[in-house]
């Protein structure tokens, strides 16, 4: 056998030459691995190898006679392992909402996959077209992944789930640099320092193609050194004279929403509210959709929990409800609602309506034909958003922004609020997704605002990860999946506003620009020269 000509060994040669199925089943399988570096693995080094993998394979399109459909389809090939693999639980969804929705998993979970690898496909395209048959190509990489992954999170209302820069733990030293530069800067940088072998192996080792490596590494001891600085002796303390009761009920969504299950969920919610040290508590927070009723509408449930706060004790509860909107019908809301309970009647002292709806949930496209089909359930009726991102007032306690269910994978609407909260209030009901990876990717999305705005977060998740997220994004407090009880936290204090909170994307964008433009001049002066030499 001759060893030197096993692909193991050549591996950047085999991925450029081959383009039949057993390269794409590569390509599709090292996507697959690389979704293990997102939550709770967060196996970096599997990133690195289907990053390299990509590289030499998109190596391949550019020299295809067909390099448009050969680019996108390996990006999209390795997208859609990277996003079947690492968003699997999406399956549970339609198994919680009961007998009838199962056979739509094997189309569904791979649609979704599908519809966000469109965008690692469009990178292809760009990367095959433009990147130069340097060892920097792998910096270009970084830029149309970073531009494209950044279209993902804006387009038909966005979806940055597990962004490359999510490789990282929040709250950990590689996390740090979302306070500089979010999350998308993060993920460039990221995808550069780990694609960066690619670059040199396979090849002659020369100082040209060792180049990017060193650059690579550097900025991932730079990146580490700074985020590891910052932390040092990062502790702001808390905020005096308010004492939280985080409430984590176990219970599953289909017995929630079982023929009395709303007696049951609302005496289990009750019951752990009224756990020993009631009284020191200041303000107790319930989960989205914490009880599967219109609670401001039910008055037994009110005044329940009316006999157990006291007249200065604030209940911040995920409910749902709905409004008459002048024409016999009704508008329904996914809201977050402060109450108060002086002399035991409730009062409503803050409201805030869910304004980033999440698609095929709250807000359906295409409903009369999912009506058409029988599928009624998920068509029944849809909620309507808010009138936009906000600082709310609650009674007893600092200036809060709310935050509910995926609103907070969103850097840019955290940024939008003209007020700077003095803290983030993410409520979600992630019992839709069992035990699985889902809750815990997640939490640790949302722990990066935290790091991205400087403001602690308070977490309430249903089935999910509830806790005490400080300015840094390190969990000081936390109740994982599957557990039930309550937490009495205090709330940490804000540091101050990152440079991130100054700049946003602007840099990130300017180095971005900066790539491309450098690029097309490149293959402009290349192209001049060719034409020179021929005349």
């Amino acid at each position: 056998m001759n060893w030197r000509r096993l692909a193991l060994w050549r591996p950047r040669a085999w991925l450029a030459a081959r383009q039949g199925w057993r390269h794409l089943a590569v390509v599709f399988a090292t996507g697959a691995l690389s979704a293990t570096a997102m939550a709770p693995q967060h196996l970096w080094p599997a990133l690195a190898v289907g990053l390299c993998v990509l590289v030499w394979s998109l190596d391949g399109a550019r020299r295809h006679p067909k390099r448009t459909l050969a680019g996108f389809l390996r990006g999209f090939v390795f997208g859609f392992g990277y996003f079947l693999a690492g968003t699997y639980w999406i399956a549970f969804a339609f198994l919680t909402r009961g007998e009838g929705y199962g056979f739509m998993v094997p189309v569904a979970v791979p649609a979704f996959a599908a519809m966000l690898a469109v965008f690692w496909g469009l990178a292809g395209v760009l990367q095959a077209w433009i990147a130069p048959r340097l060892p920097w190509r792998v910096l270009v990489l970084a830029a149309v992944l970073t531009v494209t992954e950044w279209l993902r999170g804006h387009l038909f209302g966005g979806l940055p789930w597990n962004l490359p820069g999510y490789a990282w733990p929040a709250g950990g030293a590689m996390s740090q640099a979302a306070a500089w530069f979010g999350i998308y800067g993060l993920s460039f940088l990221t995808v550069f320092a780990l694609a960066s072998p690619a670059a040199a192996i396979g090849r002659p080792l020369r100082l040209s193609s060792l180049a990017p490596v060193i650059a690579g590494a550097v900025i991932g001891l730079v990146v580490l050194c700074g985020g590891a600085l910052r932390l040092s002796g990062a502790d702001a303390g808390y905020q005096p004279d308010i004492r939280l009761r985080l409430v984590h009920a176990d219970i599953p969504q289909r017995a929630k929403w079982a023929p009395g299950g709303a007696a049951m969920t609302r005496d289990r919610y009750l019951e752990l509210t009224g756990e020993p040290g009631l009284a020191d508590v200041t303000h107790v927070i319930w989960p989205e959709g914490a009880l599967p009723v219109f609670m401001l509408e039910d008055d037994a449930t009110l005044a329940l929990i009316g006999q157990q706060l006291r007249a200065g004790q604030t209940l911040v509860a995920g409910i749902n409800r709905r409004a008459d909107n002048g024409s016999g019908e009704y508008a329904y809301y996914n809201a977050l609602v402060g109450l108060r309970f002086p002399n035991g009647s409730p009062r409503v002292e803050s409201l805030y309506d869910k304004v980033r709806l999440t698609p095929f949930s709250e807000i359906v496209p295409l409903t009369g034909l999912l009506r058409a089909v029988g599928l009624d359930a998920f068509a029944r009726y849809q909620f309507t958003p808010g009138p936009g991102a906000t600082t709310l007032d609650l009674p007893g306690a600092p200036p809060v922004m709310p935050l509910i269910c995926y609103e907070a994978i969103f850097p840019g609407f955290v940024r939008a609020v003209a007020d700077r909260p003095a803290w983030l209030l993410n409520i979600s009901n992630d019992a839709w997704f069992g035990v699985t990876a889902g809750p815990r990717q997640h939490f640790n999305q949302a722990r990066y605002r935290a790091i991205e705005t400087g403001v602690p977060m308070i977490r309430s998740a249903a089935r999910g990860v509830s806790g005490v997220v400080d300015a840094h994004g390190r969990t000081r407090v936390e109740i994982p999946p599957g557990e039930e009880g309550v937490r009495d936290v205090n709330l940490p204090r804000p540091v101050s506003v990152p440079l991130y909170g100054w700049w946003g994307d602007v840099p990130v964008w300017i180095v971005i620009l900066t790539i491309l433009a450098g690029v097309l001049i490149l293959r402009r002066r290349a192209v001049v020269r060719l034409l020179s030499t021929r005349t």
